[in-house]
């Protein structure tokens, strides 16, 4: 051991080498193997300190410390994404902010992160200026330490205060049609210690897609960090490392099912909420606040003008609960399986609307378009299609007519949708977005699919039939409409 080396190098050393948690009994004899010292108690208890304030290291219970190798270890495969905002793609330039958390290494400021393009070409960096209030939600979350320092007070007009970034220039990213309107980045970890990432595009249509899987992740991180705060050593530490120690202890099988977003985490928080304190430090602790009082959701009054042109057009008349892209692929589902019966979904999905029609006109013209539509779909059930197909289309038509079942029971509980908790309805919506998406594909049976499209949508089900499962559960035997 060099003679040059003082204790907090050995410290910064030997924390640098831990591959797994470790307690500061372990954490002291490996210092005293390598800096053969008579150690005062004055300098154990200074040792200790150094290991609870480290930036390399987490704090974990009884004592224990995990070292921030140690979860990238683990979680180092879990790409993170960020949706551009409207200055940002105006500007074809990317700031990092608060939404590298976690991967942001501690010592490294934002303008020394690098950024490889999908060919690993290094993405070129600008310095620019900005209006404070422009660029200030990038930094919500980053605490002191990673907040600019560049800034530029206009003492005439504080409101033009201006900020000077180091931001990454999209534009040839943009030019080659690598990156559209709408799409998100999504950014993998190459190299931690030296903040390298790469940026491939996370689309439009897979952010959509992916919703239900954010979700699931959210809500088992939030769930785990909500047990950690009984702990005293994770309330102690920042965000980043709170974050880090949550997705270290998630279920592998989470690391994955979709990129991270700490903004779209923090986003949803129920139990948790962000705080921060005069000493620039940005952390979660419990929401013991009163939350105010949810906004009033209702729908716009409806009025049907009578609308007989095709079933599209009177399904939106009549303000259904589905599209008649969605409507077909159920018919298709129904038709050609025996697990359904044809009346029973009928009435579930018309039965419930009341004096459905406005008028006898639109009446006899909607089963004139329904008698036309049963042929075409009796003539194309003639024309075997992979089994694997019918399965996902039928599975997808439970998700629509469970929804349209929980619509019907309000309906006669006297509730509307509005009056769903935010939550609730947040569920509600997501899973009518998938039906939307994925049925009205699956209405085009003479189109058949491309495997992607399959594959995704076999991932995608996981998911969503157990969250169709616990929204029923929630509806039907825990809002107390009874």
């Amino acid at each position: 051991m060099p003679q040059k080396y003082t204790l907090k190098k050995l410290i910064d050393h030997l924390i640098l080498e831990s591959q797994g948690p470790f307690t500061t009994e372990e954490f002291v004899q490996r210092i005293q193997k390598r800096w053969p010292r008579t150690f005062s108690k004055s300098t154990l208890g200074r040792v200790k300190r150094n290991l609870s304030d480290h930036d390399g290291l987490i704090g974990m219970e009884d004592d224990d410390f995990l070292p921030f190798k140690a979860v990238l270890k683990k979680i180092g495969h879990l790409s993170l994404y960020v949706e551009l905002g409207k200055m940002e793609w105006d500007r074809r330039v990317f700031i990092p902010g608060h939404r590298m958390i976690p991967y942001l290494p501690p010592e490294r400021l934002e303008k020394d992160l690098v950024f490889l393009d999908p060919e690993g070409r290094e993405i070129p960096k600008l310095k620019q200026s900005f209006y404070i209030d422009e660029v200030i939600h990038f930094y919500h979350y980053s605490g002191e330490r990673h907040f600019p320092d560049e800034i530029n007070v206009n003492e005439w007009m504080p409101v033009k205060s201006s900020l000077g970034l180091t931001v990454w220039d999209l534009s040839p990213l943009v030019e080659s049609a690598d990156l559209k309107w709408g799409d998100g980045l999504r950014l993998e970890l190459l190299n931690y210690e030296e903040g390298i990432f790469q940026i491939q595009r996370y689309s439009k249509a897979l952010l959509r897609t992916d919703q239900l899987k954010r979700r699931t992740l959210n809500v088992a991180l939030e769930s785990v960090l909500a047990r950690l705060y009984c702990d005293e050593s994770f309330h102690a530490g920042g965000l980043q490392k709170q974050i880090l120690h949550g997705l270290f202890l998630l279920e592998p099988e989470l690391i994955g099912i979709s990129p991270f977003s700490l903004t779209n985490f923090l986003e949803s928080l129920e139990e948790l909420a962000v705080v921060s304190y005069e000493t620039g430090a940005v952390q979660l602790a419990p929401a013991w606040t009163t939350e105010p009082a949810p906004q009033t959701r209702k729908e716009s009054p409806r009025v049907p003008k009578g609308e007989t042109g095709s079933l599209k057009e009177i399904f939106k008349d009549l303000g259904l609960a589905f599209q008649a892209t969605e409507f077909k692929a159920i018919l298709y589902a129904v038709m050609g399986s025996d697990r359904f019966k044809l009346e029973v979904v009928f009435l579930l999905l018309f039965g419930g609307e009341g004096k459905l029609f406005l008028n006898k006109k639109q009446h006899n013209a909607f089963y004139s378009h329904l008698r036309k539509l049963l042929n075409e779909v009796t003539e194309d059930l003639k024309t075997p299609e992979p089994r694997l197909l019918t399965e996902l289309r039928e599975k997808c038509a439970l998700v629509k007519l469970g929804l349209i079942g929980i619509l019907r029971f309000l309906e006669g509980k006297g509730v509307g949708l509005e009056d769903l908790p935010a939550e609730t309805l947040v569920q509600v919506m997501e899973l009518d977005q998938f039906c939307v998406e994925n049925l009205s594909r699956l209405s085009r049976r003479g189109e058949p699919p491309d495997l992607k499209f399959i594959g995704d949508l076999k991932l995608s089900l996981k998911f969503v039939l157990p969250h169709l499962n616990q929204l029923e559960e929630e509806v039907y035997h825990q809002l107390g409409f009874y």
